[in-house]
């Protein structure tokens, strides 16, 4: 595979991180790291029963993908603005407890002190 194909394709810890990213830029102020936020979320991802573990990827992928047909690229690539925008639009839609599932995940770890 070619970094070409691969930059097509969803992929949940790049999504994982960026949404950790979009989260922090909201959060001024806050203590934690953005790569310890994103590590955070995916430990609690892999402590989650293995039933839980299978739909949450398939949405996080499905967000991820959600970008490409307007944007032209995978959410995790696009820039810090049009992150914020996709993410606080589904912040507000049907899927909003996607988004507040890894929001409330990553102020967590941002605001552990």
């Amino acid at each position: 595979m070619t970094n070409r194909s691969s930059a097509m394709l969803p992929d949940f810890a790049a999504t994982v991180g960026a949404l950790a990213a979009t989260v922090a830029e909201r959060e001024r102020g806050a203590t934690g790291s953005v790569q310890g936020a994103r590590d955070f979320v995916l430990a609690s991802f892999a402590a989650m029963p293995v039933y839980l573990r299978p739909p949450l990827r398939a949405a996080t992928l499905f967000f991820d993908l959600w970008a490409l047909p307007r944007r032209g690229r995978l959410f995790h690539r696009l820039s810090p603005r049009q992150r914020r925008a996709q993410m606080e639009a589904w912040e507000t839609g049907p899927a909003r407890m996607l988004i507040r599932f890894y929001v409330s995940l990553v102020l967590v770890s941002l605001w552990h002190d």
